[in-house]
């Protein structure tokens, strides 16, 4: 009995001091990952001050600008493939905003600025209460009658289309959630 209780206290002992010894290697190995997490950021803040020192026209040597190079040549590829990855969804970034605007869109239906190939032209267009150019006044000439019949009904205006907004200007149909017109950029009410 007493062999028994002597495994029983030297097990016991054991578990302790491992599950003591565990619990003190835990915490030690926690601190190890904060103090890597400290001298990773100190890595990350040299470096990016560093960027900003090349970026506006320093040096600090041939090593860092030697490898400053490699970071503008993969910041050039990137970009490369973000602009096939965009033209093959034929879509294209807002130069001020940057919403994903489809290619064919002249005014970003976001914030409203041209969508010029150069991306210089950043300024919406004025808001105005444009109504649509009248009709120019029919010719002089003398058009043959039209022997079509005459309705004495109009036509049933078109349902607007629920998903839509039409642009009072000039009449696209633009996404609801659209606050400018793709065509002409006016703000779509």
């Amino acid at each position: 009995m007493s062999d028994i209780r002597g495994t029983i206290s030297s097990f016991t002992k054991s578990v302790t001091k491992t599950s003591g010894d565990l619990f003190k290697t835990t915490r030690l190995s926690m601190s190890v990952s904060s103090e890597q997490n400290v001298l990773k950021n100190l890595y990350m803040e040299i470096g990016k001050k560093v960027h900003e020192i090349y970026q506006y026209g320093g040096t600090l040597g041939k090593y860092f600008d030697e490898k400053y190079l490699e970071i503008e040549a993969s910041e050039r590829k990137i970009n490369e493939l973000k602009e096939q990855i965009s033209q093959i969804k034929g879509v294209r970034e807002c130069p001020k905003c940057s919403k994903t605007v489809e290619r064919a869109a002249e005014f970003c239906p976001k914030c409203g600025i041209r969508m010029s190939a150069t991306g210089t032209d950043l300024a919406p267009l004025p808001e105005q209460d444009a109504k649509p150019e009248p009709s120019p006044p029919p010719s002089s000439e003398a058009e043959p009658a039209s022997t079509a019949p005459i309705s004495i009904h109009p036509p049933k205006p078109k349902e607007p289309d629920p998903k839509t907004r039409r642009c009072r200007v000039c009449g696209m149909e633009n996404d609801i959630s659209t606050k400018f017109c793709l065509s002409c950029g006016r703000i779509v009410d």
